[in-house]
């Protein structure tokens, strides 16, 4: 009888992922995650007791570290580098736009997991875009950037770039320089 093989939280939810991303919510269930971890799927039930458990800690996990990145950007940098670093780790970790969609659709009986997630995503997302407001304001106040658009309507590019379809042919990075060379300079050939 072979050994078992030890296996960490970390890699269930790294396939976890993969799985929501190329098949949906769907696709999701122990036998495919432990196929694709080559352990049994009771060494998956080890660490989650249901998919929709297994779901929520993977979402909670993405919400995380992408608020740590967020938390990492340094306060010392001008707003709008700060914004321009925030665009980036949204379009990192544009599966968070699919956090509320998924819990939608969880047919879970622990209806009290389900919404504390809910609530608990829901206040990190509110928490971020405050944040987002802030340094659009600093950054029109320090004249890096006209008051003649609406602070909403950059919020709102900067927030939604997670929607924009070619994000995935264009890349997290190339996109971010993209879009951040169009917020700041415009499309227009004609120099002011």
């Amino acid at each position: 009888m072979g050994r078992k093989r030890i296996l960490t939280k970390d890699e269930i939810l790294t396939v976890t992922g993969k799985v929501l991303r190329n098949g949906g919510i769907q696709e999701v269930h122990f036998k495919k995650i432990a196929a694709e971890l080559q352990v049994s799927r009771s060494t998956i039930y080890e660490y989650f007791k249901n998919k929709e458990e297994l779901i929520l800690s993977y979402m909670r996990a993405m919400m995380d570290e992408m608020n740590r990145k967020i938390n990492e950007v340094p306060p010392d940098l001008p707003p709008n580098e700060k914004l321009k670093q925030l665009l980036h780790i949204f379009l990192e970790h544009a599966d968070t736009y699919h956090i509320d969609q998924m819990i939608h659709e969880l047919q879970t009986s622990d209806k009290q997991v389900a919404l504390f997630y809910k609530t608990e995503v829901h206040k990190d997302l509110m928490k971020t875009h405050q944040l987002m407001g802030t340094w659009i304001e600093e950054a029109r106040a320090a004249g890096i950037w006209t008051t003649d658009v609406s602070s909403a309507l950059i919020s709102d590019v900067i927030f939604h770039s997670i929607l924009f379809s070619n994000r995935e042919k264009i890349g997290p990075d190339e996109m971010t320089r993209q879009l951040f060379h169009m917020m700041e300079h415009g499309l227009s050939r004609d120099k002011e």
